[in-house]
């Protein structure tokens, strides 16, 4: 018998146009995305002036600026990444691979440096109970950097947090710049609004090592927003000694212990504030009660292996990284602080305000 013979539809399949148009979307995400690279670097250009920036580095914040506008682009890339998904191809290793790389600069890049978290510690002080001293609540915060990555918003939203805090003082340990606008007065206006007393030292980038030679203006800045600069002073308040030391690359915190910091044991609770925690190296033993640190960004982007072995040993050779540590000269604490320098990102190391319960 005779099979009827079948001919073959040549109407197209309903999934082929919307295949066309995921294909057009994809390449339209990609294409904003590049777009946009050339865009950022419109904007550091715009962005770059009325800056302090140190001698000779004019190139190297350009390109830090247009790092900073540049990263939104990942948006569009992971959005067509994300549509990829629905093609085979984008399913493969390298689709998945290339989604996943995206998504981890997306978060590190736009998401956890504007992130901002409080964590309380409880931390005791031998021979408190002993002395007229008060115990404290202390809101400790380092390594501001305003200016090239950190905005006006997050330095206000910084002031608001700290307004919140049941605390008695605000501690900043330095560093409260990084290549800023040339009116500090105005960049750091929020911290006249603080509510608590605040103290605070300078840090190596406000003492332009490195960074540009802005110690002076950023002094009297801080000075009239009601911030209490301690480099190489001594501060008595509620039975406390406190004790400010210099950077030690900006500054000379060894003669400053030498004067300040007798080597037999203080007679009252004794707090000391350093930029770099390895400043604590530099005091007499027993000589202080607590010391305050900051400088290490906790090492801002942690990657496997390489964080810990290359890049926090440059900053504290003692391993002093982040939280409390016995040192010969006292306990010390380390903050992770909550700005970012050399790139605009930070990975599992959310920026942080530390409330610190001295009893």
């Amino acid at each position: 018998m005779n099979q009827p013979l079948t001919i073959p539809s040549t109407r197209p399949s309903a999934s082929a146009p919307r295949a066309d148009h995921l294909t057009q979307a994809r390449r339209v995400l990609w294409g904003v995305g590049w777009v946009w690279l050339a865009l950022a670097l419109v904007l550091a250009w715009l962005d770059r002036d009325g800056r302090w920036m140190e001698p000779g580095r004019e190139g190297a914040v350009l390109i830090k600026l247009w790092i900073f506008w540049a990263v939104w682009a990942v948006l569009p890339w992971w959005g067509a990444a994300l549509l990829g998904l629905r093609h085979a191809a984008g399913r493969s290793p390298r689709g998945l691979a290339w989604l996943a790389a995206l998504t981890l600069v997306a978060y590190s890049g736009l998401l956890e440096p504007r992130l901002l978290t409080v964590r309380e510690h409880r931390v005791q002080v031998p021979g408190l109970a002993q002395s007229p001293a008060q115990p404290l609540r202390l809101a400790l915060v380092a390594d501001v950097h305003a200016g090239l990555f950190v905005r006006d918003w997050q330095v206000q939203r910084l002031v608001d947090r700290l307004n919140a805090l049941d605390v008695d003082a605000v501690v900043v340990a330095g560093d409260w710049t990084y290549d800023p606008p040339r009116d500090l007065h105005a960049a750091l206006q929020p911290f006249a609004r603080l509510r608590h007393p605040v103290w605070g030292v300078l840090g190596n980038h406000d003492t332009a090592a490195p960074g540009p030679p802005l110690a002076q203006a950023l002094r009297q800045a801080l000075q009239n927003h009601g911030v209490q600069l301690l480099d190489g002073r001594r501060l008595r308040w509620r039975g406390w000694d406190v004790v400010g030391l210099s950077d030690r690359w900006g500054g000379d915190p060894r003669s400053e212990a030498a004067r300040l910091l007798p080597p037999d044991s203080p007679t009252a609770p004794r707090l000391v504030l350093a930029h770099q925690p390895d400043t604590a190296t530099l005091l007499p033993a027993g000589s202080a009660s607590l010391v305050l640190s900051g400088h290490t960004h906790g090492g801002q982007i942690t990657l496997p292996w390489l964080t810990r072995h290359w890049v926090l040993p440059g900053m504290s050779e003692q391993g002093w990284f982040e939280g409390l540590h016995a040192t010969p000269a006292g306990p010390l604490f380390v903050t992770t602080g909550v700005g970012t320098i050399g790139l605009p990102a930070r990975l599992a190391v959310v920026p942080r305000i530390d409330v610190l319960v001295l009893h």
